[in-house]
């Protein structure tokens, strides 16, 4: 006999089921079939691990919570495919691009039609789109932030992780019907489903460490080349010892102490004894890498910017009549969005911008045509954008 679900209006945290069998999340999803719309939120474990994976799925029915342990359902998560493909169906996230990407990475799924209530914030021009904000905001409910930093992977789930992890999704009903008004009011609908419609499109790319992103490091621009082309080194031997371990690379060793191991240039093993920020373990078992890539990245300095040979897909430079129509585009979009009371992005996204200058359109039906652009937006400013194009 199929278990009973908990209703929202009774739903206390000591009661909201917790799934943790394949044979339930199919009760589960028959359930949910038959909502006319659904919220979905996760976790994962990326502050601490190396790869992430997710580890939780949070459903909501205006009706009914239900967590979903996907560490403990493994492969059954596909079975998910069935509540978000549906085209008209709206599954209701806040700032999903990560978890649409981490749900086509881990569990191998696609996407209907989705509805973000983050994509809301900023077409509407909001300064804080935060779901915490915008729920205190909006319904004048205060979400704790407590958990932010939980190692989602731990086991069990507790009670007092199930009340957090249901806010995220339990209070995104009430918020999009109000959003949504608003997005109405402002003519910006169409606006909205279309930078919904990109988010479910994101690709799921393979993590691939870059050896260039040490200069993100505050503080490697004071260095000399050698100090720098250490902390290149030592940059590179970190990624490789968190991969081995499966930890986050700032848990293995911060970047403040890369910076200052770089800039000391300890010379043997027993330099690193009391070094600030190592610890015993790492000490005991790769004090000898780290001074091997200290030494070794001494003798390959390296420039304060990254040569443009090592510059994945440089963009191509624009000519003086694009940079002056670029410049033009931007600020009519500004002056647009301030008559407006709209957000930028809501006028044109900026990814668009780059596109009409190197690719313009040849008119109002090109225009519309644009992957970013649609009917709506080209019906509003088309003609305005072409005039620019045209100068």
């Amino acid at each position: 006999m199929n278990k009973p679900f908990v209703r929202n209006e009774h739903n206390l945290p000591d009661t909201t089921e917790i799934v943790t069998t394949s044979e339930r999340l199919d009760e589960v999803i028959e359930e949910f079939a038959k909502a006319d719309r659904i919220a979905l939120d996760i976790e994962s474990d990326g502050f601490y691990r190396y790869r992430d994976s997710v580890c939780i799925v949070t459903l909501s029915t205006p009706a009914i919570n239900i967590v979903l342990d996907s560490l403990a359902l493994a492969e059954s998560t596909f079975k998910l495919q069935k509540l978000v493909e549906r085209p008209d169906i709206p599954c209701l996230m806040h700032s999903g691009s990560n978890d649409v990407v981490a749900l086509k990475r881990d569990f191998g799924l696609t996407f209907g039609l989705m509805e973000d209530t983050s994509i809301a914030a900023i077409m509407l021009g909001l300064t804080h789109t935060g779901l915490a904000t915008l729920v205190e905001d909006y319904l004048g409910t205060k979400l704790s932030k407590e958990l932010q930093r939980h190692n989602w992977s731990s086991r069990p789930v507790e009670r007092e992780h199930v009340k957090y992890l249901i806010n995220d999704t339990k209070h995104l009903f009430q918020l999009h019907d109000l959003m949504i008004e608003e997005v109405r009011a402002k003519g910006l609908e169409h606006e909205y489903l279309i930078e919904c419609r990109v988010t479910t499109e994101l690709e799921a790319r393979p993590r691939v460490f870059d050896p260039e992103r040490f200069r993100r490091i505050k503080g490697h621009g004071d260095l000399s080349a050698e100090h720098r082309g250490s902390l290149k080194a030592v940059f590179a031997w970190r990624d490789k010892v968190a991969e081995r371990r499966d930890r986050a690379a700032f848990r293995v060793i911060s970047d403040y102490v890369l910076l200052a191991l770089a800039k000391k240039q300890p010379s043997k093993a027993s330099d690193l004894n009391g070094f600030r920020g190592i610890s015993d373990s790492l000490l005991d078992q790769e004090s000898e890498g780290i001074i091997e890539a200290l030494k070794i990245g001494f003798t390959q300095p390296a420039p304060v910017k990254i040569p443009r040979d090592k510059v994945e897909r440089q963009p191509k430079r624009l000519s003086p009549r694009q940079r002056d129509q670029l410049g033009k585009l931007k600020r009519w979009r500004e002056a647009e969005t301030n008559a407006r009371e709209i957000g930028l992005q809501a006028v044109l996204p900026t990814p668009a911008l780059q596109d009409l200058v190197t690719d313009p359109p040849r008119d109002l039906e090109d225009l519309a045509s644009r992957d970013r652009i649609g009917r709506a937006r080209a019906e509003k400013y088309g003609e305005q954008i072409l005039k620019i194009l045209n100068s």
